[in-house]
């Protein structure tokens, strides 16, 4: 089998109300872009990443496109069956830029799935049992808009929830203390700053909340920082936005320096590089949260997947990019029955496919036409 075109679409999402980070980061909408790989066994298979914004990460619209640029061109004739060759050959086209690699990687995944006629999680390592607790996300925002979103999330089922943190010392403690007076039990939450705090801020807060069941989410923005706080504090620790490789996993794992570790799919540079970083927490003994950044039904088939062949033990929870965005997939997994809790497709590869019309004419083509 060999890649015979690759196509790029793009699709700027709106949310439904404005979504707010630290340090005064506010977005109305993001951008997606989608990637269609067609072989020459009539197989197509699809990948998406989705970025918010330029200054949220380094990984932004035109970066992935500009990649994309680069890497395609490759890629033709090569074999989507040999995923970790289409890596190897990634990373010596172009050097860093995973988010932009991520689509391509996905997409492999998918073709790989529908030529065997298994679901990627089959592939990734196999299903293993129990369904996904999902986790929300209710955004940020004043503390009375806050607490309505985290009731509507409950009663939808959510257990799990990441409550975002603006970066001001008082104004942070005062939020968390309100939502977790308003907390039930079995409740878990995830307080997250987006390397919002400095040192010293964090070590403020934690001194201050010292009564308080929470996990700490990425407190300030080097890993050293994190590192420091985490060593002074006896809440749970979470690393994010630095988790953005395999090799960054192995460092977080040999210091100790996190009890729990988010793995966002294209922040790492797709399936292949997650499935790495995910068996080596699973060797460590370290729970992951199984996310991405953002995007409609393929960003969740991914997330779902790699979350169900990864041990029950080991996901501590998934993130629904769904709550933040429209399907435009054919199967997208709901959450049902007042329980955010689902399982993974048995359809073969991502089990998603774009609805008709729904990503537009590509923006780029790479390859032969008909």
């Amino acid at each position: 089998m060999k890649i015979k075109r690759i196509s790029v679409f793009e699709m700027v999402r709106t949310f439904p109300q404005s979504y707010s980070l630290s340090r005064g980061r506010t977005w109305t909408s993001a951008e997606n872009t989608f990637v269609a790989i067609e072989t020459d066994a009539a197989i197509v298979g699809w990948g998406e990443i989705g970025t918010l914004g330029a200054n949220y990460l380094p990984a932004f619209a035109k970066g992935v496109r500009a990649a994309i640029d680069e890497l395609a061109p490759h890629l033709i004739g090569e074999n989507p069956l040999q995923i970790d060759r289409i890596n190897y050959l990634m990373d010596h086209v172009l050097f860093g830029h995973p988010y932009g690699k991520s689509a391509i990687d996905v997409a492999c995944w998918d073709i790989l799935g529908k030529a065997t006629g298994m679901p990627l999680c089959d592939l990734l390592g196999g299903r293993f049992e129990g369904g996904l607790n999902l986790m929300a996300d209710p955004g940020a925002g004043p503390i009375e808009e806050m607490l309505a979103s985290v009731a509507s999330f409950r009663e939808q089922g959510y257990r799990r929830l990441s409550v975002k943190l603006g970066g001001d010392v008082a104004e942070d403690v005062s939020r968390m203390r309100a939502i977790m007076e308003h907390a039930l039990p079995r409740e878990e939450y995830y307080f997250d700053c987006n390397r919002g705090w400095t040192r010293d801020q964090a070590l403020r807060v934690m001194r201050q909340i010292r009564d308080l069941d929470v996990y700490i989410e990425q407190p300030c923005a080097s890993y050293e920082d994190c590192l420091a706080v985490r060593c002074r504090t006896d809440h749970p620790m979470i690393l994010d936005e630095i988790v953005d490789s395999p090799e960054m996993v192995m460092r977080i794992i040999a210091d100790n320096a996190a009890d729990l570790i988010n793995i966002k799919i294209s922040r790492v540079g797709g399936l292949t590089k997650a499935r790495r970083a995910r068996d080596m927490c699973v060797t460590a003994g370290l729970p992951m949260t199984i996310q991405d950044v953002g995007g409609s039904g393929i960003v969740q088939a991914a997330i779902f997947h790699l979350a169900q062949s990864t041990p029950k033990e080991f996901r501590h929870s998934v993130y629904d990019p769904l709550t933040w965005s429209d399907a435009l997939t054919d199967a997208p997994i709901r959450v049902q029955g007042g329980g955010a809790v689902v399982e993974v497709s048995d359809r073969p590869g991502l089990g998603q496919e774009p609805l008709p019309g729904s990503r537009g004419n590509p923006v780029a083509v790479y390859g032969g036409r008909d």
